[in-house]
């Protein structure tokens, strides 16, 4: 038969790396977010959002960025800051059709 989620369970992968299995979700959609809104999206950026150079800051290539600058020491983790650019690209994919 068919296996179904009854309860959440979160499972840890590795640092800073869980999986939550959740009744009602098999994937999370982010097709609705605004490429400008994802920043939101990370809690650990929230206080670094305000203090760019440049209001709208997307933390890729614009000087002065406090994202970057967190990242390089160690207040944002890699493996997050890369989910943050892997999910800029596709919403990006979805604004080119």
């Amino acid at each position: 038969g068919k296996h179904t989620t009854r309860h959440s369970e979160i499972h840890y992968v590795k640092h800073n790396t869980y999986i939550i299995d959740t009744p009602g979700f098999s994937s999370l959609d982010i097709n609705d977010i605004e490429r400008e809104e994802l920043k939101e999206y990370f809690p650990e950026f929230i206080e670094y959002n305000e203090k760019c150079r440049f209001v709208g800051c997307l933390h890729l290539k614009e000087p002065d960025c406090a994202v970057k600058n967190a990242l390089s020491e160690g207040k944002i983790s890699q493996a997050r800051y890369e989910s943050y650019k892997s999910n800029l690209e596709y919403i990006d994919s979805l604004q080119k059709y």
